[in-house]
């Protein structure tokens, strides 16, 4: 398939200003800046604004600035995810669509081009729009260049992707050329991906106008491997036995012990990649401009370390994997130090961010604005969650309401149902029929599932280039 893209995806950031502040305060108006930022592979339970503290080191924090824009603004407790990997997952965030709406449930497809994104609604109103990603599934050929003035890869690493056909760059430049020489830094992602925010924010003075900036962020993903010094902080006695790429290792029957320090690998990755948000925030200060920066933090989905016998993530719809971290903070406009109990789903973030810059929010999408949480009340909303694995004949539909969550095993006829206030690691189901008009939480599902089905977009089909199918299946992705 070839990708047409509006300008290039690369572009040459040489040029930026030296300027490093403004001369004087600006005043956006009611079209507030907008950065919204995904970490990969982030569970809730991880970060320190949900509770967590290390096991091999406690009196280390894994999300500090996290917790700071938590206090500074509002946490939502009950957040699922719209899916268990990366590529469904991010676009149902970007699209308020869940991945049965807007069809990319595997990698064959993409996005189709009459479903607008939350960067296309941000760019019609005349905001810059800008997106820096920083793994394979945030690529282009799959749709998420919509809207984006610039969309590009973050880490060198990318580059290895061949990308010309995928891009759809009619010739060769530096800055390609760059990209394809395979980088022995990618274990600092976060790192080249907010250096390449920074520059664009710098270049022609980017910041001083409505923007919408959307950052993701890499490192928590599997394997493990922070830089040094984080690796220190988190497992002090380290001893050099596990390396940090044991948790794929599919063959390799993995002891407590060695999953206790994978861990621990995994959360040196999210306080380095916290640390680098940090570094990104304390610039928009020195600008004198972060309090009128709406910004957004949040996952696409969480990891598994054997809950259910299983690792990684792309195999269930367990909180493992469904309970994602989301904050936001703007000031004025969200309040400070708060932290909401209903269930809501990453779906409804791109829809609130439009609704607090007064821009038109999307009807009849799966997503909503979370204001009404803040302004009126904090009631639980009814959410779906879903996984396609078409070559392992895998198809779970999940909804949740409240406590109470159900999953949906479409081959197996299978439907699962848990209290989550009684059941929180999700161990002991109750076993029912979804066609079964008797249960009453059966009913609620099917309903809203079907509700949800009528609701399909139809999306473009996909053709992988050879090196982009070898890249993911390095990854682990081999089977779809």
């Amino acid at each position: 398939m070839k990708t047409s893209l509006p300008l290039l995806l690369l572009f040459a950031l040489g040029s930026c200003s030296q300027k490093d502040a403004a001369t004087k305060p600006l005043d956006y108006g009611v079209h507030r800046p907008v950065i919204l930022i995904s970490i990969d592979s982030l569970r809730a339970d991880h970060t320190t604004p949900y509770g967590y503290r290390p096991e091999f080191a406690p009196t280390e924090a894994t999300m500090p600035f996290l917790a700071q824009m938590a206090k500074e603004g509002t946490l939502f407790e009950n957040t699922s995810s719209a899916c268990s990997w990366t590529l469904p997952s991010h676009m149902s965030l970007l699209t308020a669509m869940n991945p049965v709406e807007h069809g990319v449930r595997s990698r064959k497809w993409s996005l189709g081009k009459k479903v607008p994104m939350v960067s296309n609604v941000f760019q019609d109103a005349g905001y810059h729009t800008a997106g820096f990603f920083s793994a394979p599934f945030l690529h282009p050929v799959w749709g998420f260049h919509q809207g984006f003035e610039v969309y590009m890869p973050g880490p060198d690493y990318l580059g290895t992707l061949e990308a010309a056909e995928a891009l759809g760059a009619n010739r060769k430049s530096e800055t390609v050329d760059q990209l394809e020489s395979k980088s022995h830094t990618d274990t600092r992602t976060a790192e080249q991906t907010i250096d390449r925010a920074l520059l664009w924010l710098k270049k022609d003075q980017n910041y001083e106008q409505p923007f919408f900036l959307f950052l993701h962020l890499w490192d928590p993903h599997y394997d493990y491997f922070p830089p040094q010094e984080y690796r220190e902080r988190f497992l002090p006695n380290d001893d050099g036995s596990v390396v940090g790429d044991e948790l794929m290792q599919k063959d390799r029957e993995l002891t407590a012990e060695e999953l206790a320090q994978l861990k621990a690998l995994y959360d040196a990755e999210i306080r380095y990649t916290d640390d680098q948000i940090a570094r990104l925030w304390q610039q928009l200060e020195s600008w004198g401009i972060a309090d009128q920066v709406v910004i957004a933090i949040t996952s696409d989905h969480g990891e598994e370390f054997m809950e259910h016998g299983r690792r990684g993530h792309h195999h269930t719809l367990y909180e493992e994997v469904m309970h994602v971290p989301m904050v936001l903070r703007a000031p004025g406009l969200v309040p400070a130090d708060a932290r909401i109990q209903a269930t809501v789903s990453n779906m409804d973030l791109a829809p609130t961010l439009l609704d607090l810059c007064q821009l038109k929010v999307w009807g009849g999408r799966s997503g909503h604005s979370l204001r009404p949480l803040w302004e009126e009340k904090d009631i639980d909303r009814a959410l779906s969650m879903d996984l396609l694995r078409p070559a392992l004949d895998m198809e779970l539909r999940g909804y949740r309401h409240g406590h109470a969550k159900g999953i949906f095993s479409v081959g197996e006829g299978v439907f699962q149902v848990f209290d989550l206030e009684q059941d929180p690691e999700e161990q002991h189901p109750r076993l029912s029929n979804l066609q079964n008009k008797e249960d009453a939480f059966a009913a609620e599902t099917l309903n809203f599932l079907l509700k949800s089905q009528a609701k399909r977009h139809r999306p473009a089909k996909v053709t992988e280039s050879p090196a982009m199918t070898s890249l993911l299946s390095e990854l682990g992705y081999t089977e779809d």
